[in-house]
């Protein structure tokens, strides 16, 4: 646990990334009564925005504290592997698998610095595993209605998060044929308890349904848009994957004949929820760590008892070269991480500098437009978003969403400034918008190459 919260700790200054202050200015927005899934628009459950809502009470909701958060929830995942590890497969692979995860595991890479809700739900995902495990042991129903009841709560979290659930329910029926059908059943009702209270809760159904739901079937799912570019969003990722699970995977494979069923399902249902998203970022393959974690820890029993020497070497050389590439970044600036670990995301290098500007030049209650994404800039300046969606893909797969951005800029009531992170033609090559900003809007500044305009 030690070790997860060390391989974070150089990350703790890293500029915050759009989703991290995103998520945290829609829980502010929430706190000072805007209404979830309406003025405040995420795509993401109740449960993630609890999280970054509580955080705002530790040190203001500083991104040092966001940091931190991350490293203690790091080590909490590590912990609850390692005692799903021993109680599936001893506690030389549990240790094993807690010290690949904690270490190689944790690699920038794959953003495991960052409080992402992949992170935040493999702790609920894991727990329940556990849960199931202790319900096989004792034959306990509590148990079983516990792993359904996490199973819920990681899906609260990350929408993708079912893993390890599916994974409890598929054994039972494999295992038990039709006498699983009943536990099987049993563990998905409780699942839905927290989903159907997280429902009923929100202000509108309607739209809680069309965040979760059927947003992802519009924008963001394997299914939606074109196979070509999925597939080069996939192979755009592949080189943090290899940094972040490569050596997993290697020490996985040395033992593949000694892996258990339960941990296979994991990783195929991990496996799949990340496919499934469709876009491949990186923070992505955090899901896959824990159960691939399991089967590396048998993995490396499993060479540490044949001594296998040839893979050994290859599973060395793979650490190696891991180490290489990532032991430069623990004494780079907190830009220059930016730079190496988020090279799709330019802004991180600027943002400080336009929050200074945004600061010094409104006043607090008058609200801003970042055109089109980098909703970290709403949080880190303490200023509300003129619009409620924040992020470049609500805006590009929502219907109706760039209308309202342009209705929004020419209406009555403009920004007081617009923050040109991305030009008007990135979204509107139509150039409707970029006439808004001629007529309405005048540049007032260049932060560190931002173009920033206010009303005329």
């Amino acid at each position: 646990m030690l070790l997860a919260v060390l391989a974070r700790l150089p990350f703790l200054h890293t500029p915050l990334t759009a989703d991290e202050g995103g998520y945290a200015e829609v829980a502010r927005l929430w706190s000072h009564g805007a209404v979830l899934y309406q003025g405040a628009w995420v795509d993401r459950p109740q449960g993630l925005l609890i999280i970054f809502r509580a955080m705002l009470h530790v040190d203001g909701g500083s991104a040092e504290a966001l940091r931190a958060l991350a490293a203690v929830a790091g080590a909490l995942v590590v912990a609850v592997t390692m005692v799903v590890t021993a109680r599936l497969a001893g506690r030389i692979p549990a240790t094993i698998a807690g010290l690949a995860m904690a270490t190689v595991g944790a690699a920038p890479f794959i953003e495991s610095f960052t409080l992402s809700g992949e992170l935040l739900a493999s702790f609920f995902a894991a727990a329940s595993l556990l849960a199931f495990i202790l319900y096989l042991e004792r034959a306990a129903p509590g148990w079983l209605i516990a792993a359904g009841l996490l199973t819920g709560c990681a899906v609260l979290v990350k929408q993708s998060a079912f893993d390890a659930g599916a994974a409890a329910a598929v054994y039972l029926v494999w295992t038990r044929r039709r006498g699983g059908i009943a536990p099987a059943a049993t563990l998905i009702a409780a699942a839905f308890v927290p989903v159907v209270i997280a429902a009923a809760t929100a202000q509108s159904f309607h739209d809680w349904w069309y965040a979760m739901v059927t947003y992802r079937d519009q924008a963001d799912s394997i299914l939606t848009g074109s196979f070509h570019e999925r597939l080069h969003q996939a192979r755009q990722s592949l080189p943090a994957a290899e940094r972040g699970l490569g050596v997993l995977l290697l020490l996985a494979v040395g033992g593949w004949r000694r892996w258990p069923l339960l941990g296979v399902l994991w990783l195929a249902f991990a496996t799949l929820a990340v496919i499934g998203g469709g876009n491949f970022h990186n923070h992505y393959y955090q899901q896959m760590v824990p159960p691939l974690a399991l089967l590396a820890g048998i993995g490396g029993a499993e060479l540490w008892r044949r001594r296998n020497v040839a893979w050994a070497v290859v599973v060395a050389v793979a650490l190696a070269a891991t180490v290489f590439v990532t032991a430069p970044l623990w004494f780079d600036s907190p830009a220059a991480q930016a730079r190496t670990i988020f090279p799709d995301d330019p802004h991180l290098q600027s943002d400080t500098a336009v929050v200074r500007y945004v600061r010094a030049h409104t006043r607090p209650g008058q609200r801003i437009f970042v055109m089109w994404a980098a909703a970290d800039l709403y949080y880190l300046s303490g200023r509300d978003p003129s619009f409620r969606y924040m992020w470049f893909r609500n805006i590009q797969a929502i219907p109706g969403a760039l209308g309202e951005a342009r209705r929004m800029l020419a209406g009555p009531r403009p920004p007081a400034l617009v923050v040109g992170i991305n030009s008007p033609a990135s979204m509107d090559p139509s150039g409707r918008t970029q006439r808004i900003l001629d007529t309405r809007f005048r540049r007032v500044a260049m932060v560190a190459g931002v173009p920033i305009y206010a009303p005329r």
